[in-house]
């Protein structure tokens, strides 16, 4: 998908994840959304078309709502005229700051394009150093935080406006953080074209500067140094002035003829070295910078239309799910314990209000205690396998945990979440927080051995917002 459409598909998701409490987008928004983005685009429609046209029919309902989603949904986009004007700028600077030195006389040794060739040489050697160590993302960790850092700040305005519900402030606050860690490599790919092009913009600009001085004055062209003979600097200008050399025809001097023009000598024209000087900032800055702001817009160009949505993450795959199956399949393994209708009843109002569609909630059998034999295996395509425990045992890793190891197993690619009812628990105990919190802690600590975080939830009356948002947190770090 392109970039528009991937910032809607993001922006929807955030909004979506904020809302856990459906305060202003309900599960019947959430299903007709999804029915009419599957109606519109049919059963051979791709999985970016379908996110694509959901997430505007979902934008569009909600600006009917709040007005104020337009500014959210509506992308910046970089205008056009913004690089013909910054490259003129950098030409204007370039011709305007090109001095070629008091009373006419160049100084061969100590001219602006001297420290341009150079600045231009040092930025070639950053970027191929940035790029051999380019694997190492955590030196570009420092970057994405000040940048995400930046956009919140840029965006943070719009949700404190007045009218803006408080779910949307925390939607906008949240979409700020994913999608300018998304969009960094493509933000990235166009500053390096404005930049790159930038450059090359301000060298032809000290080349034309260098030529309008030259036309309107006579220059002269010397040299001056306390550390250098005319054997040093012979040898230094044949170094920097071979691109201009080779591309022009000019021979460059040797140390007799540099002899005669050094010190406090009239020197002589000035014209084969500013062609030498401009010929070399050719090859050197105008060609190079360039070629890096072609590939940039190249690499800039092929992200902006094939944005890269993660849709392996689980919110995404759960709306896929939805579309092609018209209902997500959840298998639900208690261990050692029989859950109560009741319990079961709330378990499936969790699963339907979390995976955003109709649900097949199927129970196995209890797998009794201390059961070593591995369960049945589970079928491909599941929204997620589910393994029930009762607060009320006491954890212990050679049970609890490897059952939770050979479900894994079972289950294969399908999510794996861990449910911990605390109904009874609770119940029993609801006058002792401490004794629950301890009882808890002791699972998490078993669990987590096993690489896999609790769920503790009141089966029998759950409470649906806070349950469900928990659970969908599971769910995204299950499958990033």
């Amino acid at each position: 998908m392109n970039e528009r459409t991937a910032r809607d598909v993001v922006l929807v998701r955030a909004i979506e994840m904020a809302d856990g409490a459906r305060e202003i987008w309900s599960d019947a928004d959430r299903a007709w959304a999804g029915r009419a983005a599957a109606e519109i685009v049919g059963e051979k429609a791709t999985d970016d078309g379908f996110l694509g046209r959901r997430a505007t029919l979902v934008l569009e309902r909600l600006a009917e709502r709040f007005p104020k989603v337009r500014a959210l949904s509506h992308m910046p986009a970089l205008r056009g005229w913004l690089a013909p004007v910054a490259a003129g700028c950098a030409f204007v600077i370039g011709v305007a700051g090109v001095d070629l030195g008091s009373g006419r006389m160049i100084n061969l040794l100590a001219p602006p394009v001297l420290a341009l060739l150079v600045w231009n040489l040092a930025v070639y050697v950053a970027l191929a150093v940035a790029t051999a160590r380019r694997p190492h993302q955590a030196a570009r960790r420092p970057v994405r935080r000040a940048v995400v850092a930046w956009f919140r700040d840029l965006a943070r305005p719009v949700g404190r406006k007045s009218g803006v519900p408080r779910a949307l402030s925390v939607a906008l606050a949240r979409f700020a953080t994913d999608w300018s860690t998304l969009a960094l490599p493509l933000w990235q790919q166009r500053a390096a074209r404005l930049l790159h092009a930038g450059a090359a913009a301000l060298a032809l600009g000290a080349i034309a500067g260098l030529y309008l001085r030259g036309i309107a004055l006579e220059y002269q062209a010397g040299w001056q140094s306390t550390f250098l003979d005319a054997t040093d600097v012979a040898r230094l200008l044949h170094v920097v002035l071979a691109p201009g050399a080779w591309l022009t025809g000019i021979a460059i001097p040797d140390a007799n003829h540099l002899e005669a023009i050094g010190g406090a000598t009239a020197g002589e024209n000035a014209a084969p070295w500013i062609h030498l000087y401009a010929a070399t900032i050719l090859l050197v800055v105008i060609v190079p910078r360039l070629v890096l702001a072609g590939i940039a817009f190249l690499r800039e160009r092929r992200l902006s239309r094939r944005f890269p949505i993660p849709v392996g993450n689980a919110y995404y795959q759960r709306l896929l799910d939805a579309w092609r199956e018209g209902t997500g399949q959840v298998i639900v393994q208690p261990y050692s314990f029989e859950v109560s209708p009741a319990a079961r009843d709330g378990l499936s109002k969790l699963m339907a209000r979390v995976f955003e569609s109709g649900v097949d909630v199927a129970w196995r059998d209890s797998t009794p205690y201390g059961d070593d034999s591995p369960p049945q295996l589970f079928p491909s395509g599941l929204a997620a396998a589910v393994a029930v425990f009762n607060l009320t045992a006491t954890p212990e890793r050679d049970n609890h945990g490897a059952f939770i190891d050979t479900l894994r197993s079972a289950a294969g690619h399908a999510p794996l979440i861990a449910i911990v009812d605390i109904s009874d628990f609770v119940d029993r105990f609801d006058a002792d927080p401490r004794r629950i919190g301890e009882r808890e802690r002791a699972w998490r600590q078993i669990l987590e051995a096993h690489r896999i975080e609790p769920l503790f939830v009141r089966l029998v009356d759950p409470d649906l917002h806070e349950a469900a948002v928990m659970l969908s947190s599971r769910l995204e770090h299950v499958t990033s």
